[in-house]
């Protein structure tokens, strides 16, 4: 009869963490067993893994999110429009006067290699280079030729208050929300490593079928999941040796990616 591998967990990254409860949780859902102790620590298991998936989601998003996306979209309208607006003077303004304060602006646009559907860490180091160079006399004077002055002040404000949200986000998440998660792990760690001793003391007094199966799957699972730690880990020393060089493909067949709680 199989037994369950009894190898700590503790170790794991959190996505690979929660991977494998949640397959864990799940193979023991199949189990058909009589065994009241069994059944008793099988609810328990699942009652503290929903816990862990409730604070594993809270981990990765927060309300200051969806404040960050609202802004964001709104200044990723406005930078559209002054761009087009800009390359529209250049391009089809017959008065070479006017047209030159569109072929100016739209030009530092291009320098920056601006794109509205870059991440918002590089989205903002554009924007902020961008409006150093609108700050410049000229540049300032096409923007209010063009009746973008404006727009641009709403640009550098929407911009400076998304870096300021970011920056509150990414303290909350690594105090509140981060020591919860770490709590519901260990709770359910703790539980987890005291069901499995109970699995393997069942298999060796009165084994059954349906414990040894998912005893199965589940270390098939494991052996998957630290496969893909390995070659996560391997690949970061790559990457910190070589940055440049994101060629190489580590992946075979059998893997299994950590999953986010939907």
């Amino acid at each position: 009869m199989t037994k369950f591998t009894d190898k700590a967990l503790t170790g794991y990254p959190m996505a690979f963490y929660f991977t494998a409860m949640q397959s864990f949780d799940g193979r023991m859902a199949e189990v058909e067993s009589e065994l009241p102790r069994l059944n008793t620590m099988r609810q328990e298991q699942h009652r503290l893994f929903l816990a862990f998936d409730t604070a594993y989601k809270n981990s990765l998003k927060n309300q200051l999110s969806d404040t960050i996306k609202k802004k964001d979209d709104e200044r990723d309208h406005i930078a559209y429009v002054m761009e087009r607006v800009a390359k529209l003077w250049g391009e089809k303004l017959d008065d070479e006067m006017q047209a030159i304060h569109g072929r100016r602006v739209a030009q530092v646009f291009k320098d920056f290699d601006f794109r509205i559907t870059e991440a918002l860490v590089a989205e903002n180091a554009k924007i902020q280079n961008i409006e150093q160079r609108f700050a410049e006399p000229q540049l300032a004077a096409d923007l209010a030729a063009m009746g973008l002055t404006e727009l641009n002040r709403r640009l550098s404000t929407l911009t400076a208050e998304i870096i300021q949200l970011m920056n509150q986000r990414s303290e909350e998440q690594s105090t509140i929300i981060v020591g919860e998660l770490k709590a519901a792990r260990e709770v359910l760690d703790a539980h987890y490593r005291a069901f499995i001793t109970y699995l393997n003391a069942v298999q060796e007094l009165q084994p059954e079928e349906g414990i040894s199966q998912a005893a199965q799957y589940y270390n098939e699972d494991i052996r998957k999941i630290d496969i893909q730690i390995a070659q996560s880990r391997r690949k970061k020393k790559d990457e910190d040796v070589k940055p440049e060089d994101d060629s190489q493909d580590d992946s075979q067949d059998g893997e299994v990616t950590p999953v986010k709680p939907e």
